[in-house]
């Protein structure tokens, strides 16, 4: 018998990816082998189990088996919780496995981190990033919105540095009213709050430099190898590799469906990987979407994508000390109830506006 839990983000209950079934719990065919591949006998055949399985993600039908435990375990969370409310040390020491936790999730499933590089950057120092490329137009992050633009003449870049904050709170009421699992749906909403964030500011400078060096790329109809590779020729033509794409899941969908995409496409096929976006390798680039995210942890909107260089040439972070936890509790919020002020301090930037191009299907 499949088990089942509810997921916070999802309105139906979740199986572990290693149980969930196509076409049904009782009759369906196990979407994963014991390999931890798609069960799939041809490159086809993958690429539509591939969307069926990304589908069921994003409706919140399918989780990892790592979540899925954790929210199997809803009797434990319940006692951690409860052991946060009443010994000031669980309290703290909980809000330090939460953010262990989070920075994880960051790191394995934000698309931030995996097309910027992370420089360290030591206490009593300022972040500065290498420049590999002078006189483009680097873009920075001041706060959660606001984009800055300058030109880059020197050999550095030193960005202004952010704080990304969220303040997961369990009141009492909660605590002594809900019937699911409370620690699960502060942790879902912490990871919109930081992972998500992440992304909106790598995406918002991303939409800033369209237009400098390489303009807007607008396809009709649907997408195609030649409209893809006009895309990937606005960066490759400044000399820059192109290793990475990401896509909203439609167009994903225009891949699969066309026959000129076929010989050209290896398909992901490890379950692993594709709950952390990663697609397939199409022309030389990784594409990666947030497809599999639930709805409001998606980013891109329907129809966008976007070809971007290696890192070394596309931009860098920093976080400083990784993500930190506080706990706070009535003395802070002034309500009665324990939670945690989750915070990072970072610096962002794109430094190389020829780096990156854009394309939108009306």
């Amino acid at each position: 018998m499949t088990r089942k839990v509810q997921i916070r983000a999802s309105h139906v209950p979740a199986v572990a990816a290693s149980e969930y079934r196509f076409g049904g719990a009782k009759n369906g065919e196990r979407a994963v082998a014991s390999n931890g591949e798609l069960n799939a006998y041809d490159k086809k055949e993958i690429l539509a189990r591939q969307m069926q399985f990304i589908q069921a993600a994003s409706a919140g039908q399918v989780v990892s088996d790592s979540l899925f435990a954790s929210a199997e375990a809803a009797q434990t969370n319940k006692e951690l919780i409860q052991a946060a409310f009443n010994d000031s040390r669980a309290h703290k020491v909980l809000g330090e496995r939460i953010a262990e936790s989070l920075y994880i999730t960051a790191n394995r499933q934000g698309f931030m981190r995996k097309y910027l590089s992370k420089l360290t950057v030591e206490q009593g120092t300022v972040p500065r990033f290498p420049l590999r490329t002078k006189n483009v137009t680097a873009v920075y992050s001041t706060d959660a919105t606001r984009i800055e633009a300058q030109i880059t003449r020197d050999k550095w870049f030193m960005p202004p540095e952010l704080q990304i904050v969220t303040r997961p709170f369990v009141t009492q009421n909660e605590l002594n009213q809900s019937a699911g699992d409370v620690l699960q749906e502060k942790y879902v909403e912490a990871t919109e709050a930081i992972m998500v964030a992440e992304d909106r500011l790598w995406y918002n400078q991303a939409n800033a430099l369209v237009g400098l060096d390489n303009n807007l790329s607008i396809i009709s109809g649907q997408l195609t190898p030649y409209t893809l590779m006009q895309v990937q020729n606005n960066v490759t033509r400044w000399g820059l590799k192109a290793p990475h794409i990401l896509m909203a899941s439609d167009l994903y969908q225009d891949i699969v469906g066309n026959s000129d995409f076929f010989n050209a496409i290896d398909p992901v096929a490890r379950h692993e990987l594709l709950l952390t976006g990663e697609l397939g390798v199409l022309y030389g680039m990784t594409i990666t979407s947030d497809a599999f995210r639930h709805p409001e942890h998606k980013v891109l909107n329907q129809g966008e994508f976007f070809v971007i260089a290696d890192a070394m040439n596309h931009g860098a972070y920093s976080d400083r000390g990784g993500l930190q936890s506080s706990p706070i509790d009535i003395s802070i919020e002034k309500i009665p109830g324990r939670g945690w002020v989750l915070h990072e301090s970072m610096a962002l930037a794109i430094v190389n506006s020829r780096s990156i191009a854009k394309g939108v299907r009306l």
